[in-house]
């Protein structure tokens, strides 16, 4: 059951909502959420200017005023009454400078605390929901009063006076007296200007005020609809409906809402599992359906391989009738299969010489081709490679015939080993120093040697050397120069995987 403890200077009461009114009970069940509402002479409020802060500046902005503002006390708060995270507003630096009238009714507690709010910042902010920017907020009580003043939605003034009358002596009503005072108090330090003292919202029977203020020349305002009294409450009725929906403002330390927060959490997590659960209730009919439909799906599966095992024994059986092992013609399809996932694509091969002469601008593809040689016949037009003392011997050439050196078949996969025979000629946007041109086919050659599974069969590298050689044995060199040929060897997908 939602409970709220009213804590004033004359002592504490407790009120029960039961059928959306508030009665008065002597002691709270433990099973109740508690709200505490404290209307206390400690209670200062103090309004000053946020800037733009965000995360933890901001926090410790607000803990430095309220640790000065209030050393002793852990109540306290700093709600934000305008502006925004995105833009500089208003705080309000609230809470009680001493605490014990609140703690000492607490810590004889068993039940979750939803909070503790401050009477002064409830009206302040009750009156910002009702856009009541300029007012001075009277609620009296049986020995206490309490007056709130309120300057374009921002509160300047808050007192807690205990009330008296002398003599009986009717013009010498507290009430009016100390509403007077104040209106003194708001002109002599300029917060209104003399004449311009906002109307008075009496929360109470205003009959005894209302001849008073009149010819103190004060107006009193009507009440409005939503601070009506009600029931045994009277006009902290409205309070009591605010407080439930926890505003802003709250004041009490967080060891002392760990119970509640603790069940908000608990009630969350039920709202959860309810809510799944009813999903499941609402949709779990097509998902079970789902479900039947990928058995049945299963099954077909199944039978479809069994189908096609049967079927793979059948053409084994046709097989061996022909005289031809049917494990020799399964190899030779996945030599087939293995060989078209191996066989490089054209853009690979073009990719591959543009490489070679990326870092020469200087160097155009004057004609390339490529073929796939069966296995045993010659590449690169039956051309040997001259090997001389003078070629380096990085050049990784073989040294008789034409075809490249591994010519096994591959280890990984048992299919034999497959070359492509590229070759390709170069020509040059200008003419280079002999050095220079030298060094640019040496440089496309170690860049084409560099790649795995490259054999070069005809290297102009090395042609181009012997040739710089005054008084050596002359070669053709229109025929041999800028024309590079080569075996790649292709790459197999290793054994155990699917082609």
């Amino acid at each position: 059951m939602k409970t709220v403890l009213f804590i004033n200077s004359s002592g504490a009461r407790y009120f029960r909502r039961v059928n959306r009114i508030w009665q008065r009970i002597d002691q709270p069940e433990r099973k109740d959420k508690l709200w505490v509402i404290a209307n206390l002479p400690e209670e200062t409020l103090e309004a000053f200017k946020l800037p733009l802060l965000y995360g933890r500046d901001r926090s410790n902005f607000l803990e430095r005023h309220l640790v000065n503002a209030f050393p002793r006390s852990s109540y306290r708060a700093a709600p934000l009454i305008s502006g925004n995270l995105f833009k500089p507003g208003i705080a309000v630096l609230t809470g009680l400078t001493t605490a014990e009238a609140v703690t000492s009714k607490l810590d004889k507690l068993d039940m979750p605390v939803a909070g503790v709010w401050g009477m002064s910042m409830l009206l302040t902010l009750m009156a910002k929901r009702l856009s009541i920017r300029d007012v001075i907020l009277v609620m009296p009580s049986v020995h206490y009063l309490r007056i709130l003043v309120i300057k374009e939605g921002v509160p300047v003034l808050t007192r807690c006076i205990h009330r008296y009358h002398e003599d009986n002596n009717v013009e010498n009503d507290s009430d009016t007296n100390e509403i007077l005072r104040t209106r003194q108090h708001l002109e002599n330090h300029r917060i209104f200007e003399h004449g311009a003292t906002p109307p008075v919202l009496y929360l109470g029977d205003a009959s005894v005020v209302t001849d008073h203020l009149t010819r103190a020349g004060l107006t009193l305002r009507p009440v409005p609809n939503a601070l009506l009294p009600d029931g045994e409450a009277g006009y902290l009725h409205p309070l009591f409906e605010y407080v439930i929906s926890s505003p802003r403002g709250q004041l009490a330390p967080l060891q002392l809402r760990a119970r509640h927060l603790a069940e908000n959490v608990r009630r969350a997590a039920h709202l959860g599992i309810a809510a799944s659960l009813l999903s499941i209730i609402l949709f779990g009919q097509d998902d079970f359906r789902a479900l039947i439909s990928l058995h049945g799906k299963d099954n077909r599966l199944r039978a479809d391989l069994q189908l096609a095992e049967s079927e793979s024994q059948r053409i084994e059986s046709h097989i061996s009738t022909s005289g031809l092992d049917p494990a020799l013609v399964r190899q030779a399809t996945r030599f087939s299969a293995l060989e078209m996932e191996a066989a490089p694509a054209p853009e690979a091969i073009f990719q591959f010489v543009a490489r070679a002469i990326a870092d020469s601008p200087q160097v155009r593809i004057k004609s390339l081709s490529f073929r796939f040689p069966e296995a045993g016949e010659r590449y690169c037009q039956g051309h040997s490679v001259i090997e001389l003392p003078l070629i380096d011997r990085k050049i990784d050439l073989p040294l008789s015939g034409s075809q490249p050196r591994d010519a096994d078949s591959n280890d990984a996969t048992g299919v034999p080993a497959r070359h492509t025979e590229l070759q390709f000629t170069i020509l040059q946007n200008e003419t280079l120093a002999p050095v220079a041109q030298i060094e640019l086919l040496k440089r496309i050659s170690t860049t084409l040697k560099s790649s795995d599974g490259v054999q070069l069969m005809e290297d102009p590298a090395a042609f181009s050397l012997i040739n710089t050689l005054k008084g050596g044995f002359g070669m053709d060199v229109p025929k041999t120069e800028n024309l590079w040929c080569m075996s790649v060897a292709w790459k197999t997908t290793p054994a155990g995987e699917t082609p």
